[in-house]
């Protein structure tokens, strides 16, 4: 490690190594938390598109580390999973991605060059980003969805903001990429009962009837359809497998709960007698939390039938998100316990990160059987390797 000239902190230095389809997983189910969960935070009024942006906290360590390709990647799946699991709107889906991907892809390699080089520091290379993805997320939004050059007149606050909210993710970055922290991932991945894919034959027609299940609650529109849907399809894999199947959605209650709070109370309209919920807000609460039933359900199949010993040698994005999938429903409770215990471990210099404590929670949950000493889990603590 070499030490930067502009902040005095210690940064990636030497070219970028490959990301294992778990340390993938591992950044995956961290970087979609974080978005999901920093959507719970009240929006400021005057401009309330305007987010610290916690997840690029998982995905600057992950650029330096493994550079620009990998990390495109893993935000792209980031924002696939926000879309399922977080109610996010497909146009803001579709911004957010093109932004990223242009943010990303033009100062991805500069920040990743400059920062093996020691020329810039966490706070630089996140600013950088953070000021880029801003400023294209506004061009896209003027060109695509207001058509007016007018609206460029937020460029000189939302360059501001970028100072403050790269300053703050960089500090959170810094203390996130703890040495060995992709290797800890690693381990915290493969040690769950989802660490490792199962030989599956190739079954390309049922392949292809549930991946257009999979796409099909984002075509179709309405609540009613998507009730009907998501009905079906509790009904279809109850007959497949079992009521058991149904626990997937269950263990999802915390998306449930933020969808909720997303559409219940902030969605204006009529208000229903003596609540602060409003007619609309029901229904789009409906719709949403419909069409995340449906993705449970489906993507909970399909992770089944996907032949991924086979697309394992070709498609890092693919199995990442294979191994995350069955892991994501647990994040919230796992992150709580973490969390605490990680408070309460505080003075104990051995401890594990907040990362790899959350991981180790969450494969902790998916496979019972395990200690739940996530210093055990992540290699860390005494008599482990440093």
């Amino acid at each position: 490690m070499s030490e930067t000239v502009a902040t005095g902190t210690s940064m990636p230095s030497t070219e970028p190594p490959l990301a294992s389809e778990r340390i993938f997983a591992g950044a995956l189910i961290l970087a979609a938390g974080l978005q999901i969960a920093e959507s719970l935070v009240p929006r400021i009024p005057v401009f309330p598109w305007l987010r610290l942006g916690l997840s690029w906290a998982i995905l600057l360590p992950f650029l330096l580390s493994f550079g620009v390709r990998p990390t495109l990647s893993l935000f792209l799946a980031r924002n696939v999973l926000s879309l399922a699991f977080g109610g996010q709107p497909p146009s803001t889906f579709m911004v957010s991605s093109l932004s990223g991907v242009l943010a990303i892809a033009l100062c991805g390699p500069v920040v990743a060059w400059t920062s093996r080089r020691g020329w810039i520091g966490w706070v630089g290379a996140s600013v950088a980003l953070s000021a880029t993805f801003n400023a294209l997320q506004l061009l896209v939004v003027t060109v695509v969805l207001v058509g007016h050059a007018g609206n460029l007149f937020q460029l000189g606050p939302i360059l501001a903001w970028s100072i403050a909210s790269g300053t703050a993710v960089a500090w959170i970055a810094r203390r996130i990429s703890r040495p060995g922290l992709w290797t800890r991932l690693e381990k915290a991945i493969d040690s769950s009962a989802h660490g490792t894919f199962r030989e599956t034959p190739m079954r390309p027609f049922r392949i292809a009837i549930w991946s257009t299940l999979l796409v099909l609650p984002f075509v179709v529109s309405g609540m009613a359809a998507q009730l009907g849907l998501a009905g079906f399809l509790a009904i279809v894999v109850a007959a497949k497998g079992g009521v058991g199947n149904w626990l997937v959605v269950w263990r999802s209650w915390p998306y449930f709960a933020f969808l909720a709070w997303l559409h219940l109370l902030e969605t204006p309209g009529h208000f229903l007698s003596g609540t602060p919920v409003t007619m609309e807000g029901l229904r789009s609460f409906a719709l949403h939390g419909a069409r995340l039933c449906s993705f449970l359900l489906v993507s909970q199949e399909l992770s089944r039938l996907v032949p991924w010993t086979r697309i394992a040698p070709t498609s890092l994005w693919a199995r990442g998100i294979g191994l995350a999938l069955p892991l994501l429903p647990g994040l919230f409770p796992a992150a709580t316990r973490a969390a605490k215990r990680w408070w309460n471990d505080r003075r104990n210099p051995d401890r594990p990160g907040l990362a790899e404590s959350i991981l180790s929670e969450i494969v902790a949950g998916a496979a019972p059987g395990q200690v739940r000493d996530p210093r055990v889990r992540a290699g860390v603590g005494p008599g482990s390797a440093p």
